[in-house]
């Protein structure tokens, strides 16, 4: 919802990228002087990880908000991370896809599509360009989760690589190739994107992902990612007054069991 608010006032996408990178790189600069993360990697890995979820993820993330309104994000990439998850792992680790699995995701998919239809038309018309970058987006994101437990990342790994490493190298390219834009917005509307750009999902959210594969591998925690939709409009009933209608409700039923079955499926 911030990303989507971000992009509708006059900060450009440019401007978005350059506050999650600027905020989340001096955030992390003193952890990164400590643990000299570094040391333990190569710099291979260390132009992966930064650019799964580097500028070019974020650019895609951001211009799907541009062409396509927030609730087709929750469909078009959290809901197909499962099924991304699985298929990569398939093809780079070869990991056999059980039965129930693949049912699991099937009812995270259909799930979540009835979400979508219970608050707004599809409208696939109009937004379909914006749908397809979220599932670039939702791509880069799940070859991130397969790469974060087949390479085994640290946390020192992650914050050096996707925070410090692309701070580096974005925000000089921005500041000499892109005109800002903050100017033109209130204070409040600045220090929001700051807050939910540069720290929420940049550092706090990619610790609890990466912690979350480690603990219980990616297709648990892709499965868990795909169930944003259900806990968004069940806290709106609570929280905006706004509820849901007969769809909605059967998404939820269809998404939760989805969710459960992927998490107690033993891989091993």
């Amino acid at each position: 919802m911030a990303s989507r608010y971000g992009v509708l006032t006059a900060l450009s996408i440019t401007d978005l990228i350059a506050i999650r990178f600027g905020v989340s790189g001096l955030v992390v600069l003193p952890f990164i002087i400590y643990y000299k993360p570094w040391e333990t990697l190569t710099l291979f890995r260390t132009l992966i990880y930064s650019f799964l979820l580097g500028p070019v993820y974020m650019t895609f993330v951001f211009s799907g908000f541009v062409y396509a309104p927030a609730s087709h994000s929750a469909v078009f990439f959290n809901g197909f991370l499962p099924f991304l998850t699985l298929l990569i792992s398939l093809i780079w680790l070869k990991e056999k896809i059980s039965r129930l699995q693949s049912f699991s995701v099937l009812l995270i998919l259909l799930g979540a599509f009835l979400i979508l239809l219970d608050g707004a038309k599809l409208n696939i018309e109009n937004s379909w360009f914006g749908d397809l970058l979220f599932l670039i987006a939702g791509l880069l994101f799940a070859i991130y989760i397969v790469v974060s437990r087949a390479w085994k990342i640290t946390i020192p790994e992650l914050i050096f690589c996707t925070a410090f490493i692309n701070f580096l190298i974005y925000i000089p390219f921005w500041m000499i190739f892109f005109p800002n834009n903050f100017s033109s917005i209130s204070n409040i509307d600045l220090f929001t994107q700051i807050i939910f750009q540069g720290i929420v999902p940049n550092l706090i959210g990619l610790l609890l992902v990466t912690i979350a594969v480690k603990k219980i591998g990616p297709a648990p925690t892709s499965a868990f990612l795909a169930g944003v939709p259900a806990t968004a409009s069940i806290l709106s009933i609570f929280i905006l007054g706004e509820y849901l209608g007969v769809q909605g409700w059967l998404g939820i039923l269809s998404i939760t069991p989805g969710i459960l079955f992927l998490a107690l499926i033993n891989n091993n």
